[in-house]
């Protein structure tokens, strides 16, 4: 009886044995499973798929910057219908966290922090302007979250080594003021004022203007600003129009281009006007109450989509965004919501390549979107170009009879 009681004992801590180390190896087998690093070219399928892929979005759907961040707001909804209705992102839901930064500073960098620490969303897309843009670009850079920006400033991306997260969708001011400069020396026109905004975009916008002139023989004989809050530019005008100007140069966002365009025409000035790709938008025509005839900016083609040749790269593109949104919101996409589109179009690529690694996420469209046709234009990023597009993408635009036109 003692000895079958024995052998008991031994069987039973040999049991005993062999489930702890059962457990143990159970247990490492977990571990190693939840530390495992995904893969360099962070392939979503050798990783757990979420159970959504969440894309944060800030833009300015009200305050003054709203003609420009609605429909970039508009444009991120009907991508998100749309892709959803699609089957998602490689069959996973997309969920798009859409935020309104008020067009404030503040509000943006709220918001910000609010998509990356509460809502842990992969990449952030936005905001619709410079100033709120470079904030943003700074907690993209502490917190390594992929950005895409909306906002034009050559700034948001540059220098490169200290935007390494940061891409952007619109055209710089260095595509802007190349297209200008190309019009005004085919135009024979050398000597010009400008007349920018304080803020972040027109300064940054005047700096390139002053850096390019030399390259196109062109002079600035006279440089006047104003604050954007202002709601009369007489004052500027007045002088410019008493210098040997031969054209001005604007640079700002609506209202005030629309403003200066009025306020030329009480003063009876009749140099040309040209202002940026900031106004690029039937706002300005309609905030300028019949003055805008004859100004001339330049611009991506969404502005007159009838007008685009069929064989042109981007007219399959421009032209399904354009009759999508016209039919879900009834009014004009403009080149501001490409920027939306596009940014959309760019981090849905990123995703379903890299899955939900940040890092990855980032790469991906660091060496990998290369002749990305787009609604703003084709767009080929490097390490040492966040921002993916050339001058020639752009073409001018003229307000005649009312309505913005090609301009041959």
């Amino acid at each position: 009886m003692k000895k079958w009681l024995n052998v008991g004992i031994v069987l039973l801590l040999v049991g005993m044995i062999l489930a702890a180390c059962g457990g143990q190896q159970t247990q490492q087998s977990k571990q190693a499973e939840n530390t495992a690093e995904p893969t360099a070219e962070g392939n979503a399928e050798e990783t757990n798929a979420p159970e959504v892929y969440k894309i944060g979005a800030i833009y300015s759907k009200t305050g003054p910057a709203s003609p420009l961040g609605e429909p970039e707001w508009n444009a991120t909804l009907l991508l998100e219908e749309q892709i959803n209705a699609n089957g998602g992102i490689n069959g996973v839901p997309l969920e798009i966290i859409l935020a309104d930064d008020e067009s404030k500073q503040e509000k943006a960098i709220e918001e910000m922090n609010r998509l990356i620490h509460d809502e842990k969303v992969q990449i952030i897309l936005g905001t619709s302007t410079t100033g709120p843009s470079l904030a943003m670009k700074g907690l993209a850079m502490e917190n390594q979250i992929p950005m895409i920006s909306a906002a034009a400033a050559t700034q948001v991306v540059e220098p490169v080594e200290e935007s390494t997260w940061v891409f952007k969708t619109p055209h710089s001011d260095l595509h802007a003021v190349t297209r200008i400069y190309m019009y005004l020396q085919e135009a024979g026109i050398k000597n010009i004022a400008t007349l920018t905004d304080s803020n972040a975009y027109g300064s940054a916008g005047l700096e390139v203007l002053k850096s390019l002139a030399g390259d196109y023989g062109i002079e600035i004989t006279t440089s006047e600003s104003y604050n954007t809050n202002d709601t009369d530019m007489s004052a500027q005008l007045t002088k410019i129009n008493g210098s040997n100007a031969e054209a001005l140069v604007v640079w700002g966002t609506n209202p005030g281009p629309a403003i200066i365009t009025k306020n030329m025409k009480e003063l009876g000035m009749t140099m040309p006007h040209i202002s940026s790709h900031g106004i690029a938008n039937n706002t300005f025509i309609e905030l300028a109450e019949g003055a805008a005839e004859g100004v001339v900016i330049p611009t991506g083609k969404l502005l007159f989509p009838t007008q685009i040749d069929e064989d042109d790269p981007q007219y399959e593109v421009i032209k399904n965004f354009y009759d999508s949104y016209m039919e879900k919101f009834g009014s004009e996409p403009t080149n501001f919501g490409s920027y939306g589109y596009d940014n959309v179009l760019l981090a849905v690529e990123a995703l379903k390549a890299a899955g939900t690694d940040r890092e990855a996420i980032r790469n991906y469209l660091e060496t990998n979107i290369k002749g990305f046709i787009g609604a703003t234009g084709t767009f080929t990023f490097s390490e040492t170009d966040h921002n993916g597009l050339s001058a020639d993408s752009m073409v001018l635009a003229e307000v005649k009879d009312g309505k913005w036109v090609l301009k041959k």
